[in-house]
């Protein structure tokens, strides 16, 4: 009975270790170009500027509404970047459920 309670203490404690207490939840790898410049967009009711992004140089922009952590975007400057995509497990009603951390950048250049 005693080896029972053990076992299950140190599982007890085991899940609790790995448990996940922030608000994220899933991520994966991957890389994103980004337009030298910004579009128009609305966020809501707000009018705004997006960001333009796309996964292959061949692809149309497409403006993103995500945030981009660790990210200092110039604009005339086109780049390549490693980000982490992490979904945000409960995000506010008025929000993205992703959120992008650049990892790396892989390209910067000016654009004339």
């Amino acid at each position: 009975m005693a080896a029972m309670r053990l076992i299950g203490m140190a599982l007890c404690t085991l899940l609790a270790g790995c448990a996940s207490t922030g608000s994220e939840h899933g991520s994966r790898t991957r890389q994103i170009y980004v337009a030298a410049s910004r579009a128009p967009c609305t966020a809501g009711v707000a009018k705004t500027e997006c960001l333009q992004v796309r996964e292959e140089p061949s692809k149309p922009w497409e403006l993103s509404y995500i945030p981009i952590d660790n990210f200092d975007y110039q604009p005339g400057n086109e780049y390549l970047l490693k980000i982490t995509e992490v979904r945000v497990a409960h995000p506010p009603a008025d929000s993205v459920s992703l959120r992008w951390r650049v990892e790396k950048i892989v390209e910067q250049h000016p654009v004339p």
